[in-house]
């Protein structure tokens, strides 16, 4: 019981560490290279990796990597929406490559999530359809 316990409040901790996260996302319409930074560093600090290598690894390890880290599927949807969200804010300092790489890295946690979810969600679909359409397929 005390390590289902301890599970669950790991996952409950991860929750709130992303929805920090995706929080300071939404509060900037343009963030700025040190706003970045910090991003990259609280990442670190709380999964012990850093975005770019996340974001370079094969889509198969990617997902190994993140399953392992935020334990639950909910974190992975909110992971994705947190890479949704830098993607469209790749173009005020980044390339279009570096865009289409979030939009990608988002699909396929969604995908992966889509596929081993006992669940249904429409707003998953709406989310996969939408980075879809953003990424031009």
């Amino acid at each position: 019981m005390e390590r289902r316990d301890y599970i669950l409040h790991q996952i409950q901790e991860m929750g709130a560490f992303l929805a920090r996260l995706a929080g300071k996302l939404k509060k900037e319409d343009k963030p700025s290279w040190e706003q970045k930074q910090s991003f990259d560093k609280e990442l670190d600090k709380h999964l012990g990796l850093k975005l770019d290598d996340l974001l370079f690894l094969e889509e198969v390890a990617f997902v190994q990597v993140l399953e392992e880290k935020l334990l639950a599927e909910e974190n992975l949807m909110q992971f994705a929406g947190i890479l949704e969200q830098l993607g469209d804010l790749a173009l005020n300092d980044e390339t279009f490559l570096r865009q289409q790489i979030y939009y990608n890295k988002a699909c396929v946690l969604l995908d992966h999530v889509d596929e081993n979810s006992g669940n249904y969600s429409i707003e998953r679909q709406q989310q996969l359809a939408a980075l879809r359409l953003k990424l031009g397929e």
